[in-house]
């Protein structure tokens, strides 16, 4: 039976709000001032330790972010970082209407599970309100593995947990598609809402 992944953010989500203006709520929350407020500068502090799969690396941009500045803000980097994860779990909202049910219709044929870039309670946090997490048969998270999309580790630990020869990566992101690729993967370049009419379809033409 083959195996289809899912990535999570962007591709079985939205938002109701960007994530810069997340991170805007958090520094506005530490009370620091209009001039020194730049997502961008915080975003690029967040990845840089992301990609790298650092420890906390929400924390560790936030303290990063709050050494750089000239005010003292009263709020922990800690604080900041389970802020800005509370804010973002109750932005999101499932791509279409009926996710679960997407799902499950994938899951009926194939093994399903979701492959993430992410933090575990974060994401974890993520699948429970979309009401999707009892569908799956396997959550695969970077954190988790300490593994990354990019350098195809992600995608092994999937295939070693799976019980499957094929596997097929639904995502709408050019640089998932490209690792899946790499990793030998088959892959569908699609989010929720172009596979929500035809899921097994799509997948049939990917195998």
């Amino acid at each position: 039976m083959p195996a289809v992944y899912f990535n999570l953010d962007l591709t079985l989500t939205r938002m109701e709000r960007p994530f810069d203006a997340l991170a805007v709520e958090v520094l506005q929350h530490a009370d620091v001032p209009d001039p020194e407020i730049d997502p961008t500068k915080h975003s690029n502090l967040f990845f840089d330790r992301f990609l790298e799969l650092e420890d906390d690396p929400l924390v560790g941009s936030y303290a990063a972010y709050f050494d750089d500045i000239t005010t003292d803000v009263d709020v922990s980097a800690e604080e900041a970082a389970d802020l800005q994860k509370q804010l973002e779990v109750d932005a999101v909202r499932p791509a279409v209407a009926d996710l679960p049910g997407l799902v499950e219709t994938v899951g009926a044929e194939h093994a399903v599970g979701v492959l993430t870039s992410g933090l575990p309670d974060l994401q974890r946090a993520k699948l429970e309100k979309l009401g999707i997490a009892d569908s799956l048969d396997d959550v695969v998270i970077s954190y988790e593995r300490d593994a990354t999309k990019a350098s195809g580790d992600l995608f092994a630990a999937a295939e070693a947990a799976a019980d499957a020869e094929t596997f097929v990566y639904v995502s709408n992101h050019d640089s998932d598609l490209e690792a899946a690729e790499a990793a030998g993967w088959k892959t569908i370049p699609a989010d929720a809402t172009e596979l929500a009419d035809g899921p097994l379809e799509r997948i049939s033409d990917a195998l």
